[in-house]
């Protein structure tokens, strides 16, 4: 089973740790309490050799039997002797107990008499001593140590939980739950772990700070992008308003010139009595299909201008026309080829916001096109259906885009144009326009393609739309 909370695995690990050192210290403890307690085996083997045995070598010697066998007895009947035999040379002399062969310690004394200031080897004395009740207590001794330390760390442990989780962990899920159900609308709201009669600058403390300051600096940083949106906000404003005003003066500026020359050959032609009323009446004419002109432009951009964020359905082929009836004076003043492949294409979307994207990334054409010289000026814009999107592809023949920039040039404010040409802005707008208001993307490369035999290069943007956007 997985174990979640912090308090119980600190309870594991606590256990665990104190279960490994506490097991360490008992494997010692009764390690030295076994070579002690052999080490005593050992001096009381030892003990009947230095102070028994010139009893046992005098009975041999006088072949006292009652007196061996009664010593013979009294070995044995020792807790911790289980064996005792006497041999004469190679023979078995006297044996009494019961023998074995595990897990014993067998002592061999060779049993002396002295005559004549001389020792005599008059035969062997073998004890065996039983170990068994030994590990016996060894074992039940570790077996009661184990439980009875295991007792006390799960009570150490059950403490210390009960202290952290007092003095830490309760904090820590307070911080989870300010965390977790922080936002704009309460992010002015402070964390409080402690009443201010508690405070103690603590570690606790020290987070709780950090937390609030961190908080204000959010704050902060909210209100200066506040600020900043705000001056952006009217800096797009003012630069849309500035391209479509350079859109209208491309698109006036033919009928203007139209209407002047008109009116001024009626003038002169006035005041040296040439004036005819057929000349009259066609540049009378032509003044008038030029006003008219100059109305369906304004009305054009009206419609353009018109606040419409609700999404409709509309015709891609329509919408390209709209497009180019505010820009087409510029390309043909820069005699700028336009090669349209459209399918006959309906989305539901902004249709105003897609045309104020297709301006700006048509007018970069143009304003890059415009720069080439000795070369043909092409742009390409091919719309066509796969699946549930539609994809909106415009390229040039400009020669693309130095690949050092061309992933910041969705970047507000970063231009490849002079100061009083360009803000950086027109792309910016028209990323956020396809990402966030169409649900779509929009992406730029260079391109290498053929066109009647020729080979050019150019930028190629990439829009991406679902076809049915609610």
């Amino acid at each position: 089973m997985k174990i979640n909370k912090i308090s119980y695995k600190l309870i594991l690990y606590i256990f665990l740790i104190s279960l490994t050192i506490t097991s360490i210290s008992i494997y010692f403890q009764l390690k030295k309490e076994y070579t002690e307690q052999i080490h005593q085996f050992e001096v009381d083997l030892n003990n009947i050799k230095n102070n028994r045995l010139e009893i046992l070598a005098q009975a041999i010697w006088t072949v006292d039997n009652d007196a061996i066998n009664t010593f013979i007895k009294d070995l044995v009947d020792n807790k911790k002797i289980i064996y005792a035999q006497i041999k004469e040379e190679d023979k078995n002399l006297l044996s009494y107990g019961k023998n074995k062969f595990q897990n014993v310690m067998k002592k061999e004394f060779d049993i002396y008499k002295q005559m004549n200031k001389k020792n005599y080897k008059i035969g062997k004395l073998i004890i065996v001593a039983d170990l068994d009740p030994l590990y016996s207590y060894i074992q039940e001794r570790a077996t009661q140590t184990i439980f009875i330390e295991i007792f006390k760390i799960l009570i150490i442990s059950l403490l210390v939980i009960f202290v952290i989780k007092k003095f830490l962990i309760n904090y820590l899920e307070k911080m989870a739950s300010y965390a977790n159900n922080l936002s704009l609308t309460n992010l002015h709201v402070p964390l409080k772990l402690k009443d201010m009669n508690t405070y103690e600058n603590d570690e606790i403390d020290i987070v709780s700070n950090a937390i609030n300051s961190m908080r204000t600096n959010l704050l902060n940083e909210i209100e200066k992008n506040k600020k900043k949106d705000t001056i952006f906000a009217q800096q797009t404003k003012m630069a849309a308003m500035g391209e479509m005003l350079g859109n209208i003066a491309h698109q006036w500026r033919q009928p203007l010139s139209v209407i002047s020359t008109a009116s001024s050959g009626i003038k002169i032609q006035h005041e040296m009595n040439i004036l005819t009323d057929e000349r009259l009446i066609e540049s009378l004419d032509g003044i008038t299909n030029s006003a008219q002109y100059l109305s369906t432009t304004i009305d054009d951009f009206r419609d353009f201008f018109r606040p419409n964020k609700e999404k409709v359905q509309f015709n891609l082929n329509t919408t390209f026309t709209k497009t180019l009836t505010l820009i087409s004076n510029q390309f043909k003043n820069q005699e700028i080829e336009l090669i349209l492949d459209i399918e006959d294409i309906d989305i539901i979307g902004l249709e105003n916001e897609l045309i104020q994207v297709l301006i700006n990334i048509l007018n970069n054409a143009c304003d890059e096109l415009k720069t080439k010289q000795n070369q043909r000026l092409l742009t390409f814009v091919n719309i066509y259906k796969k699946e549930d999107f539609v994809y909106i592809k415009i390229k040039d023949n400009a020669g693309g885009i130095s690949q050092d920039i061309i992933n910041r040039i969705f970047e507000p404010y970063f231009t490849t144009k002079h100061k009083a040409q360009g803000t950086g802005i027109g792309l910016y707008m028209s990323e956020e326009i396809i990402s966030k208001h169409m649900d779509g993307e929009i992406n730029i490369k260079n391109i290498t393609y053929e066109y009647e035999n020729e080979q050019y290069t150019g930028a190629q943007f990439t829009i991406k739309l679902p076809i049915n956007n609610f």
